[in-house]
């Protein structure tokens, strides 16, 4: 059921992919004044950019709180322009807010190059599988790891979360373990065959 449901929803609306896929700009603002997703929302349309599909997220961390901007590509004009107008409305120096420009031809040859990666992977551990154990053991380890990928990524896409590359380092985790687990039982289960057998 979980499997369809993935299914369904990656067909019908797909994975919310950050700005290291898609391409784009950021910006974090500190929110030492009080400056909240709203005032930027307001910067924004103030700027001539669009504010569907945007992102505004207020956040905390050790340097303290600010607010996350993420937009679509922009020209760098338009970026220089509107991280001096974040500064302004925050009360803060330009210096102070961090921008970051995202190609879209670059996320998309990241996401093709992790996409070829992880076939290579899993054609590797297929054939490895196949020598130490049996073929029917190597295609028994592969959909069981991709049946527990497949379920994460189905939660990232019914809930829409946003997929970055910590999410990409922690699907490629639950796949490690995933191995890991059906390695070790195909190891007892030889183990086993060859002293009861």
């Amino acid at each position: 059921v979980l499997i369809l449901l993935t299914v369904v929803s990656l067909f019908a609306q797909d994975l919310n992919l950050g700005i290291d896929f898609t391409g784009g700009v950021s910006w974090d603002v500190p929110a030492t004044n009080g400056f909240s997703t709203d005032e930027a929302e307001q910067v924004l349309e103030d700027q001539g950019i669009t504010t569907e599909g945007a992102r505004l997220q207020e956040r905390s961390s050790d340097s303290g709180d600010f607010v996350k901007v993420q937009v679509g590509d922009q020209t760098p004009e338009i970026a220089t322009a509107t991280r001096a107008a974040l500064a302004e409305a925050a009360g803060v120096t330009v210096d102070e807010v961090n921008v970051n420009l995202v190609s879209s031809s670059w996320g998309r040859d990241v996401t093709e190059k992790a996409v070829r990666a992880l076939i290579i992977f899993l054609l590797l551990v297929a054939i490895y599988i196949s020598f130490r154990f049996e073929w029917r053991m190597a295609l028994a380890a592969i959909i069981a790891m991709l049946h527990d990928v497949i379920i994460s990524v189905g939660i990232y896409s019914m809930l829409q979360f946003i997929v970055t590359p910590s999410t990409v380092i922690a699907f490629l985790t639950i796949l490690g373990y995933s191995l890991y687990d059906t390695i070790v039982v195909f190891d007892r289960v030889k183990e086993n065959e060859s002293r009861f057998g």
